[in-house]
């Protein structure tokens, strides 16, 4: 070993120098490696507990999400229901309106033409008083005498049938 020797290699200084080195490791080890290792441990369960927290939290977010988009989709047909109903409502209360005053101007209509019925007929009837009267006069100073009050009836009803015939 003049190898060894030459380069001043001892055998129990290397034994030593590797315990030395084997106790550092070891202390170096329960010191630090395994608390090390304990806090990355639990700090990556942590970021595992975090993102499943996080997944979670997402997944209820998706699902309120979802829940306020049903009560909004539900708040508009309940609010379009309102709309067609007010609609059919007010068509409703706009043909009863109508009806009533198409009823209202039949009524209207109705009084109106039987008044021009009457209006006609106490027309007719002054019309038919004052031809007798005419012909009653124009009778008596054609015939130059006087009428009996018989004559005078019989010539007005001649002069009543002569102006119905007319009309």
């Amino acid at each position: 070993m003049p190898i060894l020797k030459a380069l001043n290699f001892d055998l129990w200084t290397f034994g030593f120098q590797v315990i030395n080195l084997l106790v550092v490791m070891g202390f170096l080890y329960y010191i630090l490696w395994k608390p090390l290792m304990r806090t990355m441990t639990s700090r990556e369960e942590k970021i595992q507990g975090d993102l499943q927290a996080a997944g979670e939290a997402r997944r209820k977010a998706e699902e309120l999400l979802a829940a306020y988009r049903e009560q909004i989709q539900k708040a508009h047909q309940e609010a379009q229901a309102i709309v067609d109903q007010a609609r059919k409502a007010a068509e409703e209360v706009r043909r009863q309106i109508l009806a009533q005053a198409e009823e209202e101007a039949q009524g209207i209509l109705k009084r109106t033409r039987e008044k021009i019925e009457e209006e006609k007929r106490q027309a007719l009837a002054a019309i038919r008083a004052e031809a007798a009267d005419l012909v009653v006069l124009a009778a008596s100073k054609v015939i130059a005498r006087t009428l009996t009050p018989e004559d005078h009836e019989t010539l007005i009803r001649e002069a009543l049938t002569e102006v119905e015939k007319v009309w």
